[in-house]
């Protein structure tokens, strides 16, 4: 395998070690791999151990092995051409086909020694320490005491579709799975960690930071030590106070020089109390505290955040490609568009495409704005994530990996905490506030009195920590919840913006003009309009789609009504149920009669074939085998955002809506006449439109297609800018806030999120000052120290903590409870 003759081999009972500057001494070589596949092609090899910086290898025999027997097959499986005599070659073919070696990642930029074992079918670099079903415990030498190697794998690996849950262990460099074997093979597993190595080395991701919390421990506990069992330590647990406490004074010393008081010169004042007594303990309680929750709050919002987007993050990993002798499978990353794939029912779909063939009834709860529960035919657009319950399809592929709409959305959704929310200013600047009257208080007393008791209960109340974390943990909710409800917040910040907003700014891209789906002909064979209402109303009742909301209306308009059904169940193009009467019913489309080679009645026929504008198909009815008839819809209602701005006036009658358009001015107006806008501007270009954005001189939301490439300068001019292009124009979008669906009705929803978080926040803010203001009231009249006001005060913030959490875990329970709905 090389020209080069600087070899030495030292076979032994264990295993042949090897020195060789050619194999060893480059790691991602070619010829190391080569010779690890080779090696492995004999089935006694167990492992081979890599030393790149000594150049060394080891090929480590199965303990039962024979070493004479395994050395001669490992001698002819390295050579580089097979045996020339027929015996020979015949022992060669017998032996197992070299492993694939390519997707190793052998060049650590640590160098670590590394270990090449099989793992399932798999060659890998991770150790296999325990397998059991659906369970591996792994290790890797290069995750030791690497906090954030660990915390960017737990991310990546939690994201391939058919894992579980994943925990790793930076001070044993463990990682534990539990994954399903019937949607992720243990083969594939191996390789995607394998894959996952460079994004791990080079990622930025961090996990929460303990410095602070573990100094803030080590303090307190100094400080209780030094109080209460080694006095001789006190000065040693002050001085070490100081030194913690040093860039708060720095900082204080800052605002000053410019006439600020804040919360650094409430803590510096705080300090300089702890020397007048002596007693660090109560301080550094506080302190600690007042680590711990931050930590708590990233935590929580690490661990939460898994759960609550998962459905949106993960992602398959293989995909079955059609091939001139059957199907083939292949790495997602290695399609491009224009390839074809094949997804089969229970099946998740890796790609955005579109379906070329096949029928498939999938659950997708962004991908489409009608509804979470749908069919794709020929012609239908498909998103990843999408889950095919029945029938299967061949896709043509337009958009793969991170490319992809629901890519897209992950890499939007946090991992970690939130910075730059308007809430979280906010909480900073009503703490420094309060910190000039509690400071100009405590120093009075001090002056008056001269006794710090009193002086250190009145700043001890932490302001600032429970509105902190309230703001972190109330805005996870809302993105979680406004993503469940087809609301995704690109910018975290218009959340607290939308409560204050004056002027919402229609564009063209808004849909005025898109009517609400309405019921067209009913035609039957026999038997009763009612019943055929009913009928299709029952196979629509739990989609939500814009046909199940056009026959609810009708059915709420007469005796269609309340009938009983039983044993609904959903496949591909077709609803079966029994009716009060014990008949089976059918409601198919013309896809699902097409596909089974149904005919119908000349005159349902030509009904069956008639689509609304908007494609919307109609519905087939069948009793007990025969078709009995046709119900057709048309978009022909009124505009739907007509309703949409009544429910929104109803909230806020204060809020003005405004039309702009880049067609005729009278267009323009009759447009926004329709749907009740007071105000309308035509005939703008971009240009235009944003000089009527700022002319109006107050707080605007503009509404429009966000990916529209002539919007970007307009949302600009905007406070808050919604897009409605829909799921998929995800990756092309960039509003401030998508609506997914691409409805305007998502706007309610919008108003009604921003509102919620608003009273959240307000409510916490009641819960924390009333535990801070009792604190001080303590003070006054049971003469409370420093340490029970300080704890009055966390407890506040636990309440407003616990609150969160529970909160989070509820809409966990029941994000999950749809998936599993969805799922099926």
């Amino acid at each position: 395998m090389s020209d080069r003759v600087t070899l030495r081999i030292a076979p032994g009972a264990g295993g042949v070690s090897i020195w060789s500057e050619d194999l060893f001494a480059e790691p991602g070589a070619p010829r190391l791999r080569d010779f690890i596949a080779r090696a492995f092609s004999v089935d006694d090899v167990a492992a081979v151990d890599i030393r790149s910086a000594e150049a060394f290898g080891r090929i480590r025999y199965a303990p039962a092995a024979a070493p004479e027997s395994v050395w001669r097959r490992i001698a002819q499986a390295l050579r580089p051409s097979q045996p020339r005599d027929l015996e020979s070659a015949a022992a060669f073919e017998r032996q197992s086909d070299p492993l694939d070696a390519s997707n190793l990642y052998l060049d650590h930029p640590g160098r670590w020694p590394l270990r090449v074992s099989r793992i399932g079918g798999a060659l890998s670099t991770w150790r296999l320490r325990r397998e059991r079903d659906g369970a591996l415990r792994l290790a890797h030498p290069a995750l030791r005491n690497r906090r954030d190697l660990s915390h960017r794998l737990e991310e990546r690996i939690i994201a391939i579709l058919g894992v579980d849950d994943v925990r790793s262990r930076a001070f044993s460099s463990d990682l534990l799975l539990r994954f399903d074997p019937k949607t992720l093979p243990l083969e594939r597993l191996v390789r995607e960690l394998e894959r996952a190595w460079p994004a791990l080395i080079e990622g930025e991701d961090q996990p929460p930071s303990v410095k602070r919390l573990y100094a803030a421990g080590s303090l307190l506990t100094l400080a209780a030590v030094a109080q209460f069992a080694v006095p001789a330590l006190r000065p040693v647990a002050v001085g070490a106070v100081v030194v913690y406490a040093a860039p708060n004074v720095a900082k204080a010393a800052r605002q000053l020089r410019h006439g600020h008081i804040g919360l650094p010169a409430l803590y510096s004042f705080g300090l300089g109390l702890m020397l007048l007594s002596g007693l660090p303990l109560t301080g550094t309680i506080m302190a600690a505290l007042m680590q711990l929750w931050p930590y708590l709050t990233h935590r929580t919002i690490v661990n939460r955040q898994r759960r609550l987007f998962a459905a949106h993050r993960k992602r398959p990993v293989w995909a079955r490609a059609p091939g001139g002798d059957g199907e083939v499978e292949v790495h997602v990353d290695d399609l491009k568009a224009g390839d074809e794939i094949v997804v089969r029912a229970g099946e998740t779909a890796p790609v955005d495409g579109v379906a070329v063939s096949g029928l498939a009834f999938v659950a997708d709860g962004l991908g489409r704005p009608a509804s979470p529960l749908h069919d794709v035919g020929p012609g239908d657009p498909i998103y990843a994530g999408a889950v095919v319950r029945d029938g299967e399809l061949t896709i043509r592929v337009e958009r793969t990996g991170e490319a992809t709409a629901a890519a897209h959305v992950g890499r939007i959704l946090p991992h970690a905490a939130f910075r730059n929310l308007p809430s979280l200013y906010e909480a900073e600047r009503v703490a420094n506030r309060n910190a000039r009257p509690a400071l100009a208080l405590a120093a009075l007393n001090l002056m008056t009195v001269r006794a710090p008791r009193f002086s250190q209960a009145v700043i001890r109340p932490d302001y600032v920590t429970a509105p902190r974390l309230s703001a972190q943990l109330s805005a996870l909710y809302d993105l979680a919840d406004g993503l469940r409800q087809g609301v995704l917040f690109r910018k975290l910040a218009a959340l607290d913006a939308l409560s204050d907003i004056d002027v919402v700014v229609l564009d063209d891209g808004a849909g005025l003009e898109r009517r609400t789906l309405e019921v067209d002909q009913v035609a039957l064979l026999w038997g009763s309009a009612e019943d055929a209402i009913a009928h299709v109303a029952a196979a629509f009742a739990a989609d939500g789609s814009a046909r199940g909301r056009a026959i609810a209306r009708v059915a709420a308009q007469g005796a269609a009504t309340g009938r009983h059904v039983h044993g609904l169940r959903r496949s591909a193009g077709a609803v079966w149920f029994r009716d009060e009467a014990e008949r089976e019913i059918l409601v198919a489309s013309t896809a699902y009669l097409a596909r089974h080679g149904v005919s119908l009645p000349p005159k349902l026929e030509r009904l069956a074939t008639a689509q609304a504008a908007d494609g919307t198909p109609p519905a087939i009815l069948f009793r007990d085998g025969a078709p009995y008839g046709v119900v057709t819809f048309r978009g022909s209602g009124e505009p739907e955002a007509r309703a949409v701005l009544t429910a929104l006036r109803r909230r806020d009658p204060k809020i003005r809506f405004v039309h702009v358009s880049s067609r005729r001015t009278a267009a323009a107006r009759a447009a926004a006449e329709a749907v009740g806008i007071e105000f309308a501007f035509g005939g703008l270009d971009a240009r235009g439109k944003v000089a009527i954005l700022r002319s109006l001189g107050r707080r605007a939301v503009w509404v429009g297609d966000g990916a529209a490439p002539d919007a970007a300068e307009v949302m600009a001019a905007s406070d808050v800018s919604v897009s409605v292009a829909g799921f998929g124009n995800a990756p092309d979008d960039l509003a401030d806030v998508a609506l997914l669906r691409g409805e305007l009705a998502g706007l309610t929803t919008l108003g009604e999120l921003a509102q919620a978080h608003r009273a959240r926040l307000r409510g916490d803010y009641r819960t924390v000052y009333a535990a801070n203001l009792l604190g001080v009231a303590g003070a006054f009249l049971a003469n409370f120290g420093s340490l029970q006001a300080g704890l009055l005060s966390n407890l506040g913030s636990g309440v407003v903590f616990a609150r969160h959490v529970k909160r989070l875990n509820s809409l966990i329970a029941a994000i999950e409870a749809q998936r599993e709905r969805l799922a099926g």
